[in-house]
């Protein structure tokens, strides 16, 4: 299989998944500081989706510069990656529209710990089609700790506290980015 028609239909459907929670950021027919207000919880989901998008379209970069074959495992795997990201401006839309909703919060943390789980998935399936490929940084244990950890803390918070888990998935990929860059010093 071509890794480069892969990459390349992963970079465009990753490009319309952004696009279209860009979409979603509507201008106030009135402009206030009350009506800029109102729309801080879509901006701010959004801010927090394209966030994990960049992050995750890194990640996938890297397991695919490293692939040197892509096998059946690797390609279905990646499928349900990119089915994932399509779900995003979805949940991105739902948590941004109804901010104090558990189910939107819930749906939220479940379609964006899903997508990264898969990713994980993905990048196993890329190591063992490429076993002198290196792990992506995501699969160590204290990656593993910070994502996931912030997705259970956030599932959990969901039902009591729906406007937290934003917060609590923006800090954990704010650390994570920050392990990105020092680790490519």
């Amino acid at each position: 299989m071509d890794k480069g028609r892969i990459a390349a239909l992963s970079d465009g459907i990753v490009a319309i998944a952004a696009t279209i929670m860009a979409l979603e950021l509507a201008v106030p027919e009135v402009l206030s500081m009350e009506s800029l207000r109102g729309q801080f919880p879509t901006f701010f989901a959004y801010f927090v989706s394209f966030t994990l998008i960049y992050l995750g379209w890194r990640s996938h970069h890297n397991a695919f510069q490293k692939a040197e074959r892509i096998n059946s495992a690797v390609f279905l795997t990646n499928g349900l990656w990119l089915l994932l990201v399509s779900l995003i401006p979805f949940a991105t839309g739902l948590i941004g529209r109804h901010p104090d909703s558990s189910i939107a919060a819930v749906v939220y943390v479940l379609v964006v710990g899903s997508w990264t789980l898969s990713f994980q998935f993905l990048d196993i399936a890329v190591t063992k089609a490429n076993p002198d490929a290196p792990k992506d940084e995501v699969r160590a244990p204290v990656a593993r700790v910070i994502l996931f950890g912030g997705y259970a803390l956030s599932l959990v918070l969901a039902f009591f506290v729906p406007r937290a888990p934003l917060f609590v998935i923006a800090l954990s990929s704010l650390v994570m980015g920050i392990r990105i860059i020092k680790g490519n010093r």
